[in-house]
């Protein structure tokens, strides 16, 4: 009896780890697998929209059609999102030729973002979606959720970040073969 209990004991302790494993283990994928529309994939075309930015000024996605675009959603209230904040500003001041950077909020009230952005300093592209308009376009499971677009079409789809330096590296990645370099 006791080396049933024993091994009963053993069993539960690794579905425990396994289970927190998996809930609180930073991942990062490449697939979207959408739920508020039909998801999108590499290779399809990123829905247009315009977006107003934090600093007064408009961003339209089809007026950077010639462009590698990074567009992120996140919200303040999310870890992994404003952990990898850092990274965007990293490859703003880059100053890469044909790239463009905007963060869209996900349906967080103006002044929650207007505060965070004062406290960040981050001088990228950031964007209010208070209603939720352009997130229903880009349908995800999760965020952040970082889509980069080349030419009005999704070359990658990212769910999920690492720490901000991972990221850095892995949009850097990306935006390089974006760009053909």
């Amino acid at each position: 009896m006791k080396k049933v209990l024993k091994v009963v004991g053993i069993i539960f302790a690794i579905i425990v780890i396994l289970t927190v494993l998996f809930l609180f283990m930073p991942r990062i994928e490449k697939v979207s697998t959408g739920s508020g529309g039909v998801a999108l994939k590499e290779g399809d075309m990123a829905p247009d929209f315009t977006a107003e930015l934090v600093n007064g000024l408009t961003f339209t996605l089809s007026e950077h059609s010639n462009e590698c675009v990074l567009i992120n959603f996140w919200a303040t209230w999310c870890g992994p999102c404003v952990g990898e904040m850092p990274a965007f500003e990293r490859l703003k001041n880059d100053k890469i030729d044909n790239l463009e950077i905007i963060c869209i909020n996900c349906r967080e009230d103006i002044k929650t973002v207007d505060s965070f952005v004062k406290e960040s300093g981050y001088t990228f592209n950031i964007a209010y979606d208070t209603k939720g308009v352009i997130g229903n376009d880009y349908p995800t499971n999760g965020i952040p959720y970082t889509v980069i677009v080349n030419k009005g079409r999704i070359e990658k789809i990212y769910v999920g970040a690492m720490d901000a330096d991972s990221q850095y590296k892995e949009y850097l990645s990306a935006i390089k073969e974006c760009l053909g370099e």
